[in-house]
């Protein structure tokens, strides 16, 4: 019995061995796959999705500088960074889009203030002339 065990350990030891090799130079071709395609595929998503964010009007600050940035070392062929970058703006553009499906049933103050411009020289014209009478009042 102990014969028949030892050929089998042997030849699981040998496919293990196999098979760790193959990740050790398998991996390194996989991980790089930051390549001119790649790069230009998350720009296009960063950029789409943040036209998104926009028409919500609640795309971040920063957001559009990061995908200008991802573009310009794409122009200059540093794929890696191209790629890190139109990632990042695509994450922003992903939670600002989030942050509006959270936050649309609340009120929000500033999306309104195109409205507030034409009722606040009433307002304040009112208030004037209120103030003026109590003054004189006393």
């Amino acid at each position: 019995m102990n014969d028949k065990i030892k050929p089998f350990k042997k030849n699981i030891m040998n496919r293990f061995l196999i098979f760790l090799v193959l990740i050790i130079f398998i991996s390194p071709i996989q991980a790089s796959n930051d390549t001119e395609q790649s790069s230009k595929q998350y720009i296009s998503q960063a950029k789409k999705t943040y036209k998104q964010a926009l028409r919500l009007n609640n795309a971040w600050r920063d957001t559009s500088k990061i995908i200008k940035k991802a573009e310009k070392a794409h122009s200059k062929k540093n794929y890696k960074m191209s790629v890190e970058l139109a990632k990042k703006a695509l994450n922003q553009a992903k939670m600002a889009i989030e942050q509006y499906n959270k936050q649309k049933d609340s009120y929000r103050f500033l999306d309104n203030w195109k409205s507030y411009l034409v009722i606040l020289p009433k307002i304040s014209s009112t208030l004037i002339s209120d103030l003026s009478f109590s003054v004189l009042d006393l």
